[in-house]
């Protein structure tokens, strides 16, 4: 997931004709979840779907993707007993690359992405049906489960929605997509070769997924779909979460050619403490923009090609990529237009 500091608009346009995508059905979509080193997370987010959902508004499946955590996650009984929950481990570091490992594994016409941090509630899923208007791609609802100040500030400050900008009939859309509740049609996912496997970190790599999107395709919101987010981590969590943010603003400006450099702002909610909060997540931001060059230089490279049936197919200009053939299977270069 990935906050931009600011509104930007980006230069580049849409190189393909706008798509439109099937009808969502909840039986359809596959639900993906990334984690590393978040048992609790997990244990918490599958205990709240279950006592949300009942078997008539399952998804097709629930798939858990382990990215090297220590120890390994595990599923409990109960769980996995409704035949619904599946288990991955993905060993290529990064939530880009967990992601697109889910989703070459999954099943469903549509692909569900949450974070593992999220608590699903009964409006979670009837929300996108709701929403279903022929987009390819749709921005779900996020709001903070805790009371206190600082949790209030992430609620107040939409931290976990994409920011708005003006679509051809001049309605306001999402500019982007931020994957802590995010939905997505499964031939979009692959015209744009799904996530940027070469950004390592929860940064940047959904934000830049969501703008190729925009460019096959409308993105739409879906505000009535809500997921409660856990901000439990006070803030040592704050500034790993806003350097790691603008360690993603660097690597958008580096892929896109657009201004993201944090600036200055006001909250929301004008009040001392939150006063403090912006001015705290401004120096955070701005921290990890100004200490991103190594990652810009990592993520700028050459990448893969990857199959739609989970082979990676080797390009002719990164050759120490092995070739599996493409078949029929989707594919392009992983790489944002310039």
């Amino acid at each position: 997931m990935t906050l931009i500091s600011r509104l930007v608009f980006f230069k580049n346009k849409k190189k393909t004709p706008t798509k439109s995508s099937d009808r969502i059905n909840i039986n359809d979509i596959s639900i993906i979840i990334p984690v590393k080193d978040n048992q609790k997370g997990v244990e918490k987010y599958l205990d709240n779907f279950f006592a949300t959902h009942q078997s008539d508004i399952f998804p097709k499946e629930i798939i858990i993707v382990d990215n090297n955590s220590k120890p390994s996650i595990q599923i409990c009984r109960r769980h996995f007993t409704s035949g619904l929950v599946k288990l991955l481990s993905c060993k290529t570091p990064g939530p880009a690359a967990a992601r697109n490992f889910g989703a070459l594994n999954s099943s469903g016409k549509w692909i569900l992405f949450n974070d593992s941090d999220c608590i699903p509630t009964e409006s979670f899923l009837t929300g996108y049906v709701n929403a279903d208007n022929g987009s390819i791609a749709y921005a779900g609802n996020i709001h903070s489960i805790g009371k206190d100040r600082l949790s209030k500030y992430y609620e107040s400050q939409e931290i976990l929605i994409p920011l708005k900008t003006y679509s051809d009939t001049g309605d306001f859309v999402p500019q982007y997509l931020i994957t802590a509740n995010t939905l997505v049609w499964r031939p979009a996912f692959f015209e744009v070769n799904g996530f940027n496997e070469k950004i390592k970190i929860a940064g940047g790599e959904d934000v830049d997924f969501g703008l190729r999107l925009s460019q096959v395709g409308h993105l739409s919101y879906a505000f009535d779909s809500v997921l409660h987010h856990d901000f439990s981590d006070g803030l040592i969590g704050f500034y790993k979460r806003f350097k790691r943010y603008g360690q993603g603003n660097r690597i958008i400006e580096a892929l896109w050619q657009t201004d993201m450099r944090p600036r200055p702002f006001r909250p929301n909610k004008r009040t001392i403490i939150n006063e403090v909060f912006a001015k705290l997540q401004y120096l955070f931001l701005l921290h990890g923009y100004l200490r991103a060059d190594r990652k810009i230089r990592l993520v700028t490279l050459v990448l893969p090609i990857v199959g739609q049936e989970g082979r990676r197919i080797s390009s002719s200009k990164n050759p120490s990529f092995s070739s599996g053939g493409t078949n029929n299977a989707e594919h392009l270069i992983l790489t944002s237009s310039k």
